[in-house]
């Protein structure tokens, strides 16, 4: 017999040998760190018959079909097979005896685990066996904690082989761990503190609740609390703790406990559910399919103690979805027929059907087991039971809201008069107030502005202005109403129907858009010759069932960079518009201030606004000087523009602006796509034709603005220079 047993060990002993060269790369445990999850160095076997044993493992013709895990927790589901998982672990720290191996799901219903170190002349030998699982006895486990925890021994500087047999009818999931033992004891605490906190939830959810029950004696806090209660129970047979602390000595019990306890939640649930919202009033139909699926609930609970519990769990899987796909509906049915105290239910079920969801697709191995997964009920069931909770306080509340609204009406129908005729003074009181704080509003934000703020009517005459319009025009506020804004214009010579023009077509604009306007134009003072730039702004408002136009004239800010511009150098190719030519002059010209004084700057873009407004109606629109002249005499200037804007023949062409300034002179070159024109001829004119001269003062008054006027031989181009030492 001896020899037998000798010669077994022996081939036990060269079969782990041979194992050790086709297993996985083994996990290196170092001093530097204290937990390993071991998921990615796993190897596993599925035995669907569970009839092989560990000699049958380390034969050739099953060591070589273990598979490396892909995951970190292996999942594969509801599976009667048994699985075989191999590890090898190397010592590379400082102590043999510092690690504890975790296999952290506690439904596990049995766990054989097979230790090898190497022996004499290298050859392995087993060292160490134990078993383990919820259908050994909780009391008989090495270890007292809820998870299954391996005190293994490895040798410092060797290699270890595992081999973990585990079989059940739960879902199979194995999270296998490597814990420093100080570690481990941290992690345990912090653990328990947690599920103190859940635990102490629940407790605080049943006390408090069971004694509103006995104050109120409604029913639905009792069907709530005998709920939680049941509910309670499962969750702590789920986690491992009602086997560790209640029963652990009764290994079918704790297998069983799991569907029984879900079928009793489920079943108190639904009683609730029909007794808070009232289902039998509100949803008759909905009520009926509460009261199937609490026969299922009662059926179920019974099957668990007879029923095989692989088929008891699934179904123990399946009904809580039932519930909460029948629950939420429901509840969003009743809170639209008014039952407001829907809604905390409506939100406690929802959170509960997120944790439900993860724990269903954790345990049928549709989704990866992790913290979150793991805890998933107990997150979402927190919620819920503080949630409903406040579900049926707010229950009370809206009835006691009732009671209070009933008696307050008979108050109220009694002070009705009293209380009108003081709410009229109230609003008389509140009408005057409003309007001395509008005025009050008015004085500092009007009055007390720096811009010009004024109202005009539809025809653009001045409404009322405030005081700064004497401040920048030296125009009282009273001698500006009734007066036209457009006469604040300031007359550029030739210019000032062009000015005038582009400043109408801006305030067309906001008549046709009802959209607000900015632009930036100069008006003129009675005081002074100077003209002021300012920055316009218009916008439609309503006073009174009035229309009217609120404008604000702001000074131009002086550019605090100007100082340190030294040159500039710009390309621009622009379309044939008017308003586009006035505003580009004011980009064309606004450093200019650095070198020159404000009243040759204004010079200088009047007469290259001259030039580039030719350049659009007489070079690429084609207007000639009569065309121009007869359309202005007749008032249709614009519409004559705007017709040759859209003609296909001048639509696409453009203007082109160089602009280079430096310390010396600044120089611009506009050119249009035009047939230009006869120059020489204009220019030579000035004494013989005073009717050509009436058409040609822009490019004269351009001649006596700038140092030097260059056209091109075919006159679509000019180039334009001014020296600032001549200025």
């Amino acid at each position: 017999m001896i020899v037998r047993l000798t010669v077994l060990f022996q081939l036990i002993s060269f079969l782990l040998c041979t194992a050790v060269l086709h297993a996985a790369a083994p996990v290196d445990i170092t001093n530097d760190l204290t937990e390993y999850s071991l998921g990615q160095y796993i190897e596993t076997l599925e035995d669907p018959g569970g009839t092989l044993t560990l000699q049958d493992i380390l034969t050739d013709k099953y060591r070589t079909q273990f598979r490396k895990s892909k995951s970190e927790i292996p999942n594969f589901g509801f599976t009667r097979s048994t699985y075989w998982v191999r590890l090898l672990v190397h010592n590379a720290s400082s102590s043999d005896n510092r690690w504890l191996l975790e296999t952290g799901f506690p439904l596990l219903d049995s766990i054989q685990l097979y230790v090898a170190e190497p022996g004499n002349e290298g050859i392995p030998r087993l060292s160490y066996t134990e078993t383990t699982g919820r259908m050994v006895p909780f009391s008989k486990r090495k270890i007292n904690h809820r998870n299954f925890i391996f005190d293994i021994p490895f040798p410092v500087g060797k290699t270890t082989e595992v081999y973990l047999r585990i079989k059940t009818d739960d879902g199979m999931i194995f999270p296998i761990s490597l814990w420093d033992r100080d570690l481990f004891k941290i992690t345990v605490q912090q653990g328990q503190l947690l599920f103190g906190i859940y635990y102490g939830i629940v407790l605080v959810m049943i006390f408090y609740n069971l004694f509103i029950f006995f104050s109120v004696r409604d029913f639905s806090y009792l069907f709530y609390v005998l709920y939680i209660s049941a509910f309670g129970f499962f969750q702590l047979a789920m986690n491992g703790l009602a086997y560790q602390h209640l029963w652990p000595d009764s290994p079918w019990w704790a297998i069983h406990a799991n569907p029984f306890f879900i079928g009793l939640s489920i079943f108190f649930a639904v009683l609730f559910s029909i007794k808070f919202l009232q289902t039998r009033e509100v949803a008759p139909k909905v009520d009926v399919l509460f009261k199937i699926l609490m026969v299922c609930a009662a059926i179920l609970s019974a099957a668990s103690l007879v029923v095989d519990y692989s088929i008891t769990i699934v179904f123990g899987q399946l009904l809580p979805l039932a519930c909460i796909a029948l629950a939420i509906p429901t509840a969003i049915y009743c809170l639209i027929k008014g039952h407001r105290s829907a809604r905390f239910y409506l939100i406690a079920w929802s959170m509960f059907f997120f944790g439900v969801v993860l724990s269903t697709l954790r345990v049928l191995g549709l989704i990866s087991h992790n913290l979150i997964t793991e805890h998933g009920l107990q997150i979402g069931s927190g919620f819920e039971m503080v949630l409903l909770s406040l579900a049926l306080a707010d229950r009370i509340n809206i009835m006691k809201k009732e009671k209070e609204d009933a008696q307050e009406m008979l108050i109220t129908t009694q002070k009705r008069d009293m209380d009108t005729l003081q709410k009229a003074k109230d609003e008389i009181e509140e009408a005057n107030r409003r309007i001395s704080l509008s005025e009050e509003k008015y004085r500092l934000l009007v009055e007390g502005s720096n811009d010009i703020i004024f109202t005009l009517d539809e025809n653009w005459r001045f409404i009322n202005a405030n005081r700064a319009l004497l401040t920048h025009l030296k125009i009282k506020p009273e001698n500006a109403i009734s007066g036209s804004f457009l006469d604040l214009l300031f007359d550029e010579s030739t210019a000032s129907s062009v000015t005038k023009h582009i400043v109408q077509e801006k305030l067309e604009q906001l008549i046709q858009t009802r959209k607000p306007v900015d632009f930036r134009t100069q008006l003129k003072s009675p005081m002074t010759i100077e003209p002021k730039e300012m920055q316009i702004r218009f916008e439609y408002i309503n006073i009174e069932g009035k229309n009217e136009i609120l404008g604000k004239a702001s000074s131009v800010a002086e550019d605090e960079l100007l100082k340190y511009f030294v040159s500039e150098n710009q390309t621009f190719s622009i379309g044939n518009f008017l308003l586009i030519a006035e505003d580009i002059t004011h980009r064309l010209t606004s450093n200019l201030r650095k070198y020159m004084e404000p009243r040759d700057v204004n010079l200088m873009r009047l007469g290259l606004r001259e030039i580039i407004i030719n350049a659009i109606e007489h070079g690429n629109l084609n207007i000639s000087f009569m065309e121009k002249s007869e359309a202005i005499n007749e008032n249709r200037y614009f519409q004559f523009v705007s017709l040759r804007q859209r003609d296909p023949e001048y639509s696409s062409k453009r203007i082109h602006i160089e602009y280079s300034i430096d310390p010396e002179k600044v120089t611009y070159h506009v050119q249009d796509e035009g047939e230009g024109f006869d120059h020489h001829r204009l220019l030579n004119a000035h004494a013989e034709n005073n009717e050509l001269l009436s058409h040609g003062r822009g490019v004269i008054m351009t001649r006596n603005i700038f140092d030097e006027v260059i056209y091109n031989e075919k006159g679509n181009g000019v180039r334009l220079i001014k020296y600032f030492s001549r200025n």
